[in-house]
């Protein structure tokens, strides 16, 4: 009846790993898996190898795994203001989460599996592009948003081509810059 149960368990467990839509729930799901099996070796009085599954799959799999997925790119994005340069408040920032630009940015990253890093920047548009520390800068002007990408980011080039394609309703130019100066 236990042995039963958990090869049920297993089999959700794989499952929910293979239905997961995030990489890092997904390694849980699968150390837990791993668990389980290593439990289901000891119900079959197969020591050695539920240490050896206990161990490899759910030890060294999963933090190498969870390695892995460190390197995913986390995409930090400067919002520069002219006219909030000096004084950024809490109604500007929320006006600006609240942009339809900005959900469409952190949706497009969310489904590639990317970290996206929204940072408030009080200074200028000039000295934003040009450090490194930003993948892209947000400038909001007269004639409203402007996207700032590098001209050699590929990521960058992939949002501007969603934006153009789906004919998003919110009103994003994108400007291409290379890191001596804005093209």
């Amino acid at each position: 009846m236990v042995e039963v149960a958990v090869i049920v368990l297993m089999g959700i467990f794989a499952i929910l790993a293979i239905q997961s839509r995030f990489l890092r729930l997904s390694v849980i799901y699968l150390a837990v898996f791993s668990l389980l099996g290593a439990f289901l070796y000891l119900l079959y009085a197969a020591p050695e190898l539920a240490i050896a599954e206990a161990v490899i799959g759910s030890g060294l799999v999963t933090l190498l795994y969870l390695a892995a997925l460190k390197r995913t790119r986390v995409y930090t994005v400067g919002v520069v203001s002219d006219a909030h340069r000096n004084h950024i408040t809490d109604s500007y920032i929320e006006h600006v989460e609240r942009s339809k630009a900005l959900r469409e940015i952190r949706r497009f990253f969310r489904r590639r599996e990317f970290e996206v890093q929204v940072v408030y920047v009080s200074v200028s548009l000039e000295d934003a592009l040009v450090d490194d520390a930003y993948d892209l800068v947000i400038a909001e002007d007269e004639q409203g948003l402007a996207a700032f990408t590098d001209d050699e980011s590929y990521v960058m080039l992939e949002l501007e081509m969603m934006f153009q394609m789906h004919g998003t309703e919110s009103e994003m130019r994108f400007v291409r810059y290379s890191p001596e100066g804005v093209l």
